[in-house]
């Protein structure tokens, strides 16, 4: 004990430290040779003849631990039954309702692109009508260069575009500008009594009118979506799944929800 003593001081502890690595070094060897002790059936035997034990009593004794070891396994499982049961449905219930909304918010995403296909549809059937617009308004003695480079440009960029929402804000500026185009064709009395003219007026104000219907439907099916999906659960799953928060509206200028009339 004294050269450990001596061993460790040398190792620059201090004697408090010493006797405490001491102390609990005794302790850890006494555990480990508790660990290492072990007893037969028959040193209990012998052991318990010794006390005056009978033997009868000795296997009553290791039949009632047995017993309780065995009951403390079964309450272990079926506390685990208790357990695992709750979760389980929990789980597929979560599982349910996850393929529920999954279902729900996939079904009103494909009806607004569905709308917005439609809706893309007439608004590029206004794109068709355009060159034949601008070529008639050319031959107006009063029309307006920058209002038709106006158009151009814009179409360039609605075409451009790869981000619909972009597009949506660029043929609400289309729209103006083809009724401002009109207004200043209707102003010349040559132009406006033009046949070609009377008959794109008469087509355009129809695709307007189309656009306006095809842009309400889509509205409401983005209505839908928004808030289906802002509502709980569906709001949790949303971004599980990787669905858009919410859609944009097709937004309009006061002067576009008004229908032409040429």
């Amino acid at each position: 004990m004294e050269d450990i003593k001596q061993k460790l001081s040398q190792e620059k502890y201090t004697d408090k430290e010493v006797e405490a690595i001491l102390e609990r070094a005794s302790k850890l060897q006494q555990e480990a040779d508790l660990e290492r002790q072990s007893i037969n059936r028959s040193d209990l035997k012998a052991g318990a003849e010794e006390v005056g034990i009978s033997q009868e009593f000795i296997d009553k004794a290791i039949q009632q631990l047995k017993s309780e070891q065995r009951e403390k396994t079964k309450r272990k499982k079926k506390m685990l039954i208790w357990i695992g049961i709750p979760l389980a449905i929990l789980a597929f219930i979560v599982i349910i309702m996850a393929v529920s909304v999954y279902n729900m918010l996939n079904g009103q995403m494909s009806i607004v692109e569905e709308k917005r296909a439609q809706l893309e549809n007439v608004l590029q059937r206004r794109h068709d009508l355009i060159p034949n617009l601008i070529a008639v308004a050319k031959t107006s003695a009063i029309h307006d260069e920058k209002i038709i480079e106006s158009i151009s440009s814009v179409i360039k960029e609605i075409k451009e575009s790869k981000n619909f929402d972009d597009k949506k804000k660029l043929e609400d500026t289309l729209s103006s500008l083809v009724q401002q185009l009109m207004t200043t064709m209707q102003n010349d009395p040559m132009t406006s009594s033009n046949t070609m003219f009377i008959r794109l007026g008469d087509e355009i104000a129809g695709t307007e009118n189309r656009i306006s219907v095809e842009r309400k439907r889509y509205n409401e099916a983005v209505s839908n979506y928004n808030n289906l999906a802002k509502s709980f659960p569906n709001n949790i799953f949303r971004s599980i799944f990787g669905f858009p928060k919410s859609i944009s509206y097709f937004q309009v200028s006061d002067d576009a929800k008004q229908v032409p009339k040429y």
